[in-house]
């Protein structure tokens, strides 16, 4: 987004819905965006180009005149990671972020919906992480961690300035072992905590049947299978005779784009969900696939902090006119992010390209209006999901649109 980034407020308003019995012991969501995987070997999968080769050779003769002359012997390693990281921050990308070998690897791990830590769910901003949920039944739930807070030492060290994939990195760890864990930003200001790590399995999706017969679906993130976890959410809770669906995208802050096409296909039958455009290309479509649920009434839930996959399943549905939005104005997210893995096991992710919801708008800096808002004040108090007032809203859209939910 242009200008300044304030991190929405409902990201660490603690809204009552994270399932009893989830956790992990650091839950990393893959942070705000839509994601492509690219090659392995180079960002196209293939060989370098001549041109390339011969681009990078002052980048080589300094790397050798480094290592054989420099005063003090440099790690090649960091050598070679602060030249990827250089030409990275020489791009007008926010969203642009190299990862070495170790903190690829977690970033993957958050895109597969496996997660290790201590009970916190991170996203990532232009600003820097910031700690959007804190799952129930964890040690970090136990110490008092409140959403909201950063990160800022881990062990005594300053992580203040670190990416996110680094912070994960250091506070990852063994079951059993403890981590001290500085935060700030939260209500009771800087303060030190001593966490025993755990681990525990976090599920895409959650799902239960609502009074009315209304089906409730919460998506966490669009990782690896959301699109099968959704549609075997809902094919369950219709068997068990819910009349009407109301998908739950407040805080999801993206995945993969194939995802968002896979979810959004459970319920629109045909036709474009989305199209993506590229540097000097065409727009691509990605249509629908596989059968849908079409005649079950349907309410997206959103909220500022639905980003990215969740405003292309948003923005499809409104345009089929297969739902009703419901809630608030999403967080306007419209670029798509590629992920390249190096040989060396690194890697970097990177805008590659815009995305269009099927009317043709562009969402970036915008959102996706909801046809009925449904705001949550700054201060509302943690609720259960039958007494929180924006699926209440939700339950009466589905009641006006075929009398179900009330």
């Amino acid at each position: 987004m242009a200008g300044g980034f304030e991190a929405p407020r409902s990201w660490w308003r603690r809204s009552g819905l994270v399932p009893t019995g989830i956790g992990v012991v650091l839950a990393v969501v893959a942070g705000i965006g839509l994601y492509l995987l690219a090659g392995r070997g180079t960002a196209a999968g293939s060989s370098p180009s001549a041109d390339a080769v011969a681009d990078l050779e002052p980048v080589i003769e300094l790397y050798e005149a480094l290592n054989e002359s420099a005063v003090d012997a440099p790690d090649a390693e960091k050598l070679v990671d602060g030249a990827i990281q250089g030409m990275l921050d020489e791009v007008d990308d926010d969203y642009a972020r190299f990862f070495p070998a170790a903190a690829f690897e977690d970033f993957n791990a958050s895109l597969d919906g496996t997660f290790s830590g201590v009970g916190l769910m991170l996203t990532d901003t232009p600003d820097g992480p910031v700690i959007v949920s804190v799952l129930e039944d964890t040690p970090a739930e136990e110490a008092g961690i409140e959403e909201g807070e950063r990160i800022v030492a881990v062990d005594g060290e300053d992580v203040s300035g670190d990416p996110l994939e680094e912070i994960v990195a250091k506070v990852k760890g063994e079951a059993g072992t403890t981590v001290s864990l500085g935060l700030a930003g939260g209500d009771e200001g800087r303060r030190t905590l001593e966490i025993v790590r755990a681990e525990f399995d976090l599920p895409l999706t959650t799902r239960e049947m609502l009074e009315g017969d209304v089906g409730y679906v919460r998506l966490y993130q669009f990782a690896e299978d959301a699109g099968e976890r959704v549609r075997t959410d809902v094919r369950a809770l219709l068997d068990d005779g819910a009349g009407g669906i109301v998908l739950d995208l407040r805080r999801n802050p993206g995945g993969l784009l194939n995802e968002a096409v896979s979810v959004a296909s459970v319920f629109v039958e045909d036709g474009e969900i989305v199209s993506v455009q590229r540097r000097g290309g065409d727009r691509e479509s990605f249509d629908a696939v596989d059968d849908a649920f079409d005649e079950v009434p349907l309410v997206v839930l959103v909220d500022d902090a639905s980003a990215s996959a969740s405003e292309i399943v948003a923005g499809a549905v409104q345009d089929a006119d297969r739902g009703s939005i419901v809630g608030e104005t999403t967080f306007g997210k419209g670029t798509v992010q590629t992920i390249a893995q190096f040989s060396d096991g690194s890697g970097a992710k990177f805008t590659t390209a815009r995305y269009f919801t099927p009317s043709g708008d562009s969402i970036e800096g915008v959102g996706v209006e909801p046809d009925v808002n449904a705001a949550l004040d700054d201060d509302e108090e943690p609720v259960e999901v039958e007494d929180d007032p924006q699926v209440e809203a939700a339950l009466d859209e589905l009641d006006r649109l075929v009398g179900v939910g009330g």
